[in-house]
């Protein structure tokens, strides 16, 4: 199977930040059934750059991304191959220590259920101070002040009564905001964005959205945005990849992708959305004998 890309040079001198070949999972899905998630992924993240992985719910896209994480289960059942590299250094097979150092330091991550990653017993200020503490050795009134200043960079007003409150407390906007600011405390390298606006108003999505773009630039680091929506995906990215069946069946400049699509899967993709535009076309939706030509291309591709 040919993947549509675009030709991008290499920066000189050091590797990307981020670069995968060949990545494949194998995940159980009964007692003696198990399914193909990713199938012969290869996808790179230089220093600074900004990448998307656009696709349907089951393409693969969130497995890809807890991989990069390193989040995958650890079992017998679960099957990862290939290579994973962190500036060069192969991450596949590494010890969980190895991992949680990775996700400690250097990698931030945004879920679209904050509930699900936010520990509903402790109050979001010591959430917060845990993402940098106790390595720093601030004083208790200096990380105080520290975790204000997080909590207002991503977007919070009144961070001192944030900070005093519990996950269940804030609304589900505050609630994603609040992993923006744990996710920047680390001042990572990368941030891993799985969604983050899914669940979200359309309002509260822009803001989220505007913050984690500003902050993005603050910090001139890297980021994965991990998205179904296309026009998200447009106005956060440099380059995008799109994800169908476990496999990527584009690459290139976003701009190109979204203005140029060569691939009829991505085709169909904006046709879907520009037909939500309210302009009075009937609304899309995939032809089934697409879909079967795409499962076959994927399943069958070397």
């Amino acid at each position: 199977m040919s993947i549509q890309t675009d030709t991008v040079t290499p920066s000189e001198g050091r590797p990307p930040l981020l670069e995968i070949e060949g990545l494949r999972v194998v995940l159980p899905t009964g007692p003696r059934s198990s399914v193909e998630a990713v199938r012969s992924v290869d996808l790179r993240v230089r220093d600074g750059e900004r990448v998307g992985i656009v696709g349907e719910s089951g393409s693969g896209k969130s497995i890809t991304g807890r991989a990069i994480a390193g989040l995958l289960p650890r079992s017998p059942r679960v099957d990862v191959t290939g290579s994973l590299r962190f500036e060069g250094k192969e991450m596949l097979g590494a010890p969980a220590a190895e991992w949680a150092e990775i996700r400690r330091h250097r990698v931030g991550m945004i879920f679209q259920d904050p509930m699900s990653f936010l520990n509903p017993t402790t109050r979001i200020g010591r959430q917060v101070a845990e993402s940098f503490s106790p390595e720093r050795g601030r004083k208790r009134s200096e990380q105080k002040e520290e975790v204000y200043g997080f909590l207002e960079q991503a977007g919070l007003d009144n961070p001192r009564q944030v900070a005093a409150r519990f996950p269940h407390e804030l609304s589900g906007g505050m609630r994603q905001r609040v992993l923006v600011a744990i996710a920047i405390a680390k001042r990572p390298q990368l941030i891993l964005a799985d969604e983050p606006t899914t669940a979200l108003d359309v309002t509260v999505q822009q803001r989220v959205l505007k913050t984690l773009d500003a902050t993005v630039r603050d910090l001139d680091t890297s980021l994965i945005l991990i998205s179904h929506d296309l026009a998200v995906v447009a106005g956060m990215t440099d380059r995008v990849y799109v994800m169908y069946n476990g496999r990527i069946l584009e690459e290139g400049k976003t701009e190109r992708v979204i203005t140029d699509p060569q691939h009829r899967y991505t085709k169909a993709l904006l046709r879907s959305v520009r037909s939500l535009t309210g302009r009075g076309e009937e609304l899309y939706s995939m032809p089934p004998e697409l879909r079967r030509s795409l499962n076959e291309e994927t399943a069958h591709a070397s």
